[in-house]
């Protein structure tokens, strides 16, 4: 009799096992995620959140609290200024590099030909096509980093992230 319950046991362990393995999304889904997330679809956490958490974690007053809230409101509106800013220059950049490409091209076409600078633009092509699969490589790297960095942080580590 304890042979057929060790024997029932045994199977049922085994069973639970292979339905617990079936739940785990594939890793190239986790990635699609974390790539969404990273597109800007990521929740922002409020002002009014932010001096939450930071209230439970150092006891603060009510007063306290609207202080806190006031400053988070402030950063928040100075970052908001600084990434429009920065988006801004960005665009200007790239308008005058593809100004300077535009023109670096026509005078290599100029100087080698136009056959061989068609040849020129493969070989071009094929080389970022190399790198951003490079990059894409160091990109996953990174976010597995990241991962299993969240995954072993200590719980005494909740106030760094106010």
């Amino acid at each position: 009799m304890k042979k057929y319950a060790m024997l029932a046991l045994a199977a049922m362990i085994m069973f639970s096992m292979a339905l617990a393995a079936q739940d785990q999304a594939p890793s190239h889904e986790r990635k699609g995620e974390t790539r969404d997330f990273n597109k800007g679809e990521k929740h922002m956490i409020t002002p009014e959140e932010r001096a939450e958490k930071l209230a439970k974690a150092l006891d603060l007053t009510d007063s306290q609290k609207a202080g806190a809230v006031s400053y988070f409101e402030k950063q928040d509106a100075l970052h908001h200024q600084q990434r429009e800013e920065i988006e801004k220059i960005r665009k200007e950049m790239k308008t005058k590099y593809e100004a300077q490409r535009k023109s670096n091209d026509e005078q290599l076409a100029k100087a080698i030909g136009n056959e061989k600078f068609h040849k020129f633009e493969l070989i071009r092509a094929e080389r970022i096509g190399e790198m951003k699969g490079r990059m894409k490589g160091r990109m996953n790297d990174r976010m597995n980093d990241k991962r299993e960095m969240h995954q072993h942080n200590s719980p005494d580590s909740k106030t760094e992230n106010l």
